[in-house]
């Protein structure tokens, strides 16, 4: 490597790893099955907020589960359910909401290949405001070529986030 050809690549490892620091959450490169992971958990939550409920079953895995711990009137509550009561819950509401739920800070890790982990912050979009806001957590195993939600778990607290 030539002088100049050398200094720039240098430059070039040292911005990205200085990059890398300042933002952690950022990955630089992700692997398909990063992405397809992430796309996985997109999909489920367009498919929710859209009321598909017909299409819900095949985004899971046999017996997945739901968990939500949810704030309100600065009172805690757990809910845990198998993905088939979720599905009952759904299909029982009397007036059924459509919403937008935007991810933020998105984290995937996955694990040779089979087993992903993907956390992010999220807010609930109704008729352009924000209702609520947590934190998702989401565990999908792959079955076949598909990435199917094994565990989908979430935190839940009125309004928007605070701002930092």
């Amino acid at each position: 490597m030539r002088g100049a050809s050398r200094r720039s690549w240098i430059l070039t490892a040292a911005a990205l790893v200085a990059a890398a620091a300042a933002y952690p959450h950022v990955a630089l490169a992700q692997s398909a099955d990063h992405q397809a992971a992430r796309t996985a958990v997109e999909r489920f939550l367009n498919v929710l907020g859209n009321r598909q409920l017909e299409q819900l079953p095949a985004l899971f895995a046999p017996k997945a589960t739901m968990v939500v711990v949810r704030e309100r009137d600065g009172q805690w509550t757990n809910t845990i359910s198998t993905v088939d009561e979720f599905l009952a819950a759904l299909k029982a509401q009397t007036t059924p909401t459509t919403f937008e739920e935007p991810l933020t800070n998105v984290t995937v890790h996955v694990e040779d290949g089979r087993l992903a982990f993907v956390r992010a912050d999220f807010t609930v979009v109704i008729g352009g405001q924000v209702r609520s806001h947590g934190v998702d957590y989401f565990t999908l195993v792959k079955d076949g070529a598909a990435w199917k939600l094994l565990n989908a778990s979430y935190t839940s607290k009125t309004g928007a986030p605070p701002r930092p």
